[in-house]
């Protein structure tokens, strides 16, 4: 079930939504940001719920609309779990403000990531590094997995900690995968193949030398991001990172087409940016 929501209406959404013993509550926030409900715990992915990457770069990378959510309006999250660090994933503006607002928020990130966080005044004691091939047990019933991810290729810093991580969260019986930003390749579909996730959140924006020519890292297309939930088994497929900037996106419309004529049987659920989707086992 789906509901639209922004603002305080959304806040209030989210802290009305009761859940069974057997099911979450995704929000979807734009570009890979999601808020996950599960059992009363708030988990928050790659949040970019302000304009900073236009503030820094100006044209073209303008919101194309604007965020459901600011980060005075998440004053009870329980956890803030990034990918990477591009600005459209790991955002100082949203972050700092996040830690301000609600004293108990956890920063999850890549271990090559925490002298940033540390950099942008966020203590030692709120956050925790991660990386590939680990597991958090985070509380009971709760545990998140590390995979590495190529943003295009495998990068490394100097420690051998890998740049750009996808994660596989388990709550209680229930299992999401959110792949931050990644193309398709062999190690992933294998990993992902061991986990059959749930729910798996993928990117679709794809990329090409236009793009790459400007910098511009790209992901999955959506036939790999397909192909990769059909081969692990994924149960829900949600399409992500599309729609923010025109300049690096894809159609929406094709990873439908595509489903409908090659894996008519998938389920999977587009988003409108604030909207509610509950999930059940």
């Amino acid at each position: 079930m789906s509901i639209y929501r922004g603002g305080n209406e959304l806040r209030s959404q989210i802290e009305q939504t009761g859940l069974p013993e057997q099911a979450l509550a995704l929000w979807a926030l734009g570009q890979a940001g999601f808020l996950v409900k599960w059992q009363g715990i708030r988990l928050l992915f790659d949040p970019y719920l302000s304009n900073s990457v236009y503030e820094a770069a100006g044209p073209p990378w303008m919101r194309a609309f604007a965020s459901p959510l600011v980060p005075e309006e998440c004053d009870d999250i329980d956890y803030v779990i990034c990918s990477h660090h591009h600005d459209d994933h790991m955002d100082k503006q949203t972050l700092v403000a996040l830690d301000h607002n609600c004293e108990r928020t956890i920063f999850i990130v890549p271990r090559s990531h925490l002298g940033l966080l540390r950099h942008w005044g966020i203590a030692d004691d709120r956050m925790i590094g991660i990386s590939h091939g680990e597991t958090l047990e985070l509380m009971d019933s709760l545990s998140l997995e590390a995979h590495a991810a190529k943003h295009e290729q495998f990068e490394q810093d100097d420690a051998g900690e890998h740049l750009y991580l996808g994660y596989v969260v388990t709550l209680g019986s229930l299992t999401l995968y959110h792949a931050g930003d990644t193309i398709g390749f062999a190690e992933l579909a294998a990993w992902l193949r061991g986990k059959r996730p749930d729910i798996g959140l993928l990117p679709i924006n794809g990329r090409d030398y236009v793009r790459a020519g400007k910098g511009i890292a790209g992901n999955c297309n959506y036939r790999e991001a397909i192909e990769l939930a059909v081969h692990a088994q994924v149960d829900l497929l949600i399409p992500m990172h599309y729609g923010m900037f025109p300049h690096n996106d894809e159609n929406p419309a094709y990873f439908v087409d595509y489903l409908h004529s090659n894996y008519p049987s998938q389920r999977f659920h587009m988003f409108v940016p604030g909207e509610r989707y509950i999930y059940m086992k």
